[in-house]
């Protein structure tokens, strides 16, 4: 009787044990995971190279949120803006190779490699963890603006070379690329207006400093369903049916201008980070990603139109792919 008490308190020790262990939200598996590489032991740091507000931001306040139920530690996200998500960059580059801090990337890191920008570089510095989301670029004017469609925009711009005004954040990465790049196609010259921070951005617009406001759908959609912005374009081959707010806006390509480049947005690690601890971090970003907190979330605020989870390896290529594309476009050789 006495052993199979003592056998009975074992087990329920063992189970106790194996309960206590599995993080508020995760799985035995990734507890498993997780205490097999005593990783993580204090909290995790999610480095957003630009300012609150905009959609890098937005999206890694929610990973954040849903994985530090996962990983059973805090999960914190630090702004570092400035340089074009430049020195968010270069802050995780000399940070340690140990997992706790990830850097959270844009196309605008691609191209700041491309065009040989110095102290941080994408390849030799950084290794994938995933991509996260894949996104679409919207053009909008304040509701108060003189502009009322996209016609009314290039009919003005074409007799005024360089007096539309286009804002946006990374001065010299994305968003003047974007802005840039669809004035070529579409035979114009516009003024790009960098700013350090969306919220910035949103402010110029509504002020009357800029006339052109750009940003993804994830955050686009806020300004338009606030009755601030008025949308006169989206960056794509198809219209975006499937968003009510966007249903009846015309897309580029059937307006004849043949730009629809987007934005793409993921997490890295400093290079020499340990093979283990990446492969962790990048299974639990796809835990974030299939969640149902966060399949709700991308349903609501339409962040996930294009599926975005791209693994490691496939990521690791994409950003080969990217460089070598923006090196093409930008004239780098």
């Amino acid at each position: 009787m006495k052993r199979n008490i003592k056998t009975l308190l074992i087990l329920l020790s063992v189970l106790l044990t194996i309960t206590l262990y599995v993080p508020a939200g995760g799985s035995k598996e990734q507890g498993d995971k997780s205490k097999a590489l005593d990783f993580p032991k204090r909290p995790i740091e999610i480095v957003v190279p630009f300012g609150p507000g905009g959609s890098s931001d937005m999206m890694t306040r929610q990973v954040a949120s849903i994985m530090t139920k996962i990983v059973g530690k805090p999960v914190n996200v630090v702004n570092r803006a400035g340089g074009g998500g430049i020195d968010g960059m270069v802050y995780v580059a000399k940070a340690p190779a140990d997992g706790y801090t990830l850097l959270q990337i844009t196309p605008s890191h691609a191209i700041a490699t491309a065009l040989g920008r110095p102290n941080a570089d994408l390849l030799k510095d950084f290794d994938p963890v995933a991509n996260f989301q894949i996104d679409i670029q919207c053009f909008g004017v304040a509701k108060n603006s003189k502009f009322k469609s996209l016609d009314d925009i290039l009919e003005y711009a074409k007799a005024n070379p360089g007096k539309v005004k286009i804002g946006g954040t990374s001065p010299g990465g994305l968003d003047e690329y974007m802005a840039n790049g669809f004035a070529k196609a579409a035979g114009v010259q516009f003024l790009y207006v960098p700013y350090n921070a969306a919220a910035e951005t949103k402010a110029a617009v509504l002020g009357g400093e800029i006339d052109i406001y750009q940003d993804k759908v994830i955050s686009f959609l806020t300004m338009v369903r606030a009755d601030q912005i008025r949308p006169i374009v989206v960056l794509n081959n198809k219209r975006l049916d499937m968003i009510e707010e966007l249903k009846n806006v015309p897309c580029s390509v059937e307006k004849g201008i043949q730009f629809t480049q987007g934005s793409w947005r993921g997490f890295a690690v400093r290079k020499g980070t340990p093979q283990p601890i990446r492969d962790y971090l990048a299974e639990v970003i796809k835990k974030v990603y299939e969640s149902p907190e966060y399949r709700e979330a991308s349903k609501r605020d339409m962040s996930d139109i294009i599926p975005g989870y791209i693994g490691p390896k496939e990521y690791g290529e994409m950003w080969v792919s990217e460089i070598a594309k923006f090196k093409e476009i930008l004239g780098k050789k």
